[in-house]
């Protein structure tokens, strides 16, 4: 996103760098989570490709539930550094728990869906219907 004016530093620009950010992903947040992971999606000729960015959110924390038209996706990333006794100079990275749902017009073969995780990303392949 361009912005043509400054953002205050600190605590405050961060929040103001989110919120621009949202008005971006209208579907992001959504008071469905705490935060929403940047996501690609892809129409190839033989599927549709859901591209999550989950760095630093484990498999086991993660769920894919694909609902007729509509897939949603769960997970949780934990704190870099638990707080404790820590003096947090900068905290940027997002954690706790998140939702992103998204409704695929495409039709496709819910019995074929592959869901892999690899290098951060979180990828859905929806194989498109046969048309015959």
């Amino acid at each position: 996103m361009s912005r043509d004016f400054p953002l205050p530093g600190g605590a405050l620009g961060v929040r103001l760098r989110r919120l621009l950010d949202s008005l971006e992903r209208p579907e992001a947040g959504g008071g469905e989570g705490g935060w929403a992971p940047a996501v690609d999606i892809v129409e190839t000729p033989e599927a549709v490709v859901i591209v999550a960015e989950l760095a630093g959110v484990s498999r086991a924390e993660t769920r894919v539930i694909v609902d007729g038209q509509v897939v949603r996706i769960y997970g949780r990333r934990e704190p870099t550094v638990l707080a404790g006794a820590a003096r947090f100079h900068r905290m940027e990275i997002e954690t706790g728990e998140f939702v992103r749902s998204f409704r695929v017009t495409v039709p496709f073969d819910a019995d074929q869906i592959m869901a892999t995780m690899s290098d951060g990303l979180l990828k859905i392949t929806l194989p498109k219907l046969a048309r015959g």
